[in-house]
């Protein structure tokens, strides 16, 4: 007669622990990758105002309506997408 042991689903433990590394680190380079674009989208939205002044007077490549509505959705764009970026504040002494 022979005896039968079931395999435990702990049989190899060791092999579970990278791949919760892997995902808590894939999910800390996800969240700063979405704060670094919306760092850059708060910027852009801050800095695009500046261009409308050449696309009031149609120079610098804005001869056209089409090119100032793209700079307006552009800069909608990044305001709707870097609104919600936060500085990270100076703690003073």
């Amino acid at each position: 007669m022979t005896t039968v042991i079931p395999m435990s689903n702990n049989t190899f433990p060791s092999l579970r622990a990278p791949i919760r590394i892997g995902t808590s680190l894939s999910i800390a380079c996800w969240n700063k990758a979405i704060a670094a674009v919306r760092a850059v989208a708060f910027w852009a939205a801050i800095a695009l105002p500046i261009a409308y002044v050449p696309a009031a007077y149609g120079a610098m490549g804005f001869e056209n309506a089409w090119s100032a509505l793209a700079l307006i959705a552009v800069h909608a764009a990044c305001a709707v997408i870097g609104h919600e970026h936060n500085a990270p504040s100076r703690v003073r002494p």
